[in-house]
């Protein structure tokens, strides 16, 4: 079996991430730009001494109905076993902290055709999936460019640069906010995904 360092270099080297277990090595290992508190396990949670709310989210297979937010360590765990008792092992399960949904700016999801941006986005302070039920808007070329830059602080700004550099094809999904957020100073936009998938 392909070693974590080798598999890593091989995405990277391609510039294409074509399925979650290749997004998930790269966003585990600090990869992909700033990201939320993360952790993969209740015990793992409560070991850190987090106390403040957190989401659950399936990893590959599990339908994204299945995902919760703003929980309670408590009631994550109580989630957690029911989900285990539908067969869904916890190990099919990542965790983060709870996003400040309040200070919410702008998000979505961005890709490059042709070096022209095409953002699909939402300014509805509701976690993604449910901000997109109420309001889904597009931008392209320079009136996205503008929405970005008038949105994300210039080291967010730089840090989605890098990444269309390092995978110049694929979509880059994201929550901005108005306030500094995730596990890198002086950022204002968390990075949920990077996929050619």
């Amino acid at each position: 079996m392909k070693r974590v360092e080798d598999l890593t270099k091989e995405i990277i080297n391609t510039g294409r991430i074509n399925n979650k277990f290749s997004y998930y090595l790269l966003y585990e290992n600090g990869l992909l730009g700033n990201k939320p508190f993360i952790w993969n396990s209740i015990e793992e949670i409560k070991k850190s001494g987090w106390k403040k709310e957190i989401c659950i989210r399936g990893r590959k297979g599990i339908a994204r109905e299945k995902s919760r937010f703003n929980l309670t360590i408590e009631d994550a765990a109580k989630y957690v076993d029911q989900l285990k008792n539908e067969g869904i092992p916890p190990e099919k399960l990542t965790f983060n902290q709870s996003m400040p949904d309040e200070h919410l700016l702008i998000q979505g999801e961005i890709f490059r055709d042709q070096n022209i941006y095409a953002l699909t986005y939402t300014t509805v302070k509701k976690p993604m999936n449910r901000a997109f039920e109420e309001e889904t808007l597009h931008a392209k070329g320079l009136t996205a460019i503008n929405l970005i830059k008038g949105n994300l602080f210039s080291t967010s700004y730089s840090d989605l640069q890098e990444l269309f550099d390092f995978f110049p094809d694929s979509i880059i999904e994201f929550s901005s906010y108005d306030i500094d957020v995730g596990n890198l100073p002086n950022r204002n936009t968390i990075i949920w995904e990077v996929r050619n998938y």
